[in-house]
């Protein structure tokens, strides 16, 4: 039978969706959680600003912004291993980091090392006169 005007088809929730939400939760708190088929969403808005998302066709971004600096950069940057962990002990899916080239839970990648790419980032934003976190 032909999908009518206006109607769409059901989305399963991915089956590591709970698992994740829950460890993620563990590491950020009670974060907002969206849960609207084809895209699942965690984002800790307000924290450390990382979000967790899962698309329909199977495929997850761990993501969070590079503006902040100091410690707090080496602090998120400690949480979103741990995130990144949660999302691949769930999935069998490893976190890249496109600014390091390497894999976010790998012995190489650290928070120190990703941090440095905070403050490196932050200060470009203060050189440019524009705001960051």
């Amino acid at each position: 039978m032909a999908k009518g005007a206006g109607e769409t088809e059901a989305v399963s929730t991915p089956g590591q969706w709970d698992q994740v939400v829950s460890g993620v939760r563990e590491i950020l708190g009670d974060v907002p959680v969206l849960k609207d088929g084809p895209a699942w969403e965690i984002d800790d808005r307000g924290g450390t600003e990382i979000e967790v998302s899962c698309f329909a066709s199977r495929e997850w971004w761990v993501k969070v912004p590079y503006w902040s600096s100091g410690e707090a950069a080496r602090s998120i940057a400690a949480q979103l291993r741990a995130v990144a962990r949660i999302v691949q002990d769930a999935t069998g899916l490893e976190a890249y980091d496109l600014q390091l080239e390497m894999g976010v839970t790998s012995d190489a990648w650290t928070p120190e090392k990703a941090a440095a790419v905070f403050d490196q980032v932050a200060r470009s934003f203060e050189q440019r006169g524009m705001w960051h976190g």
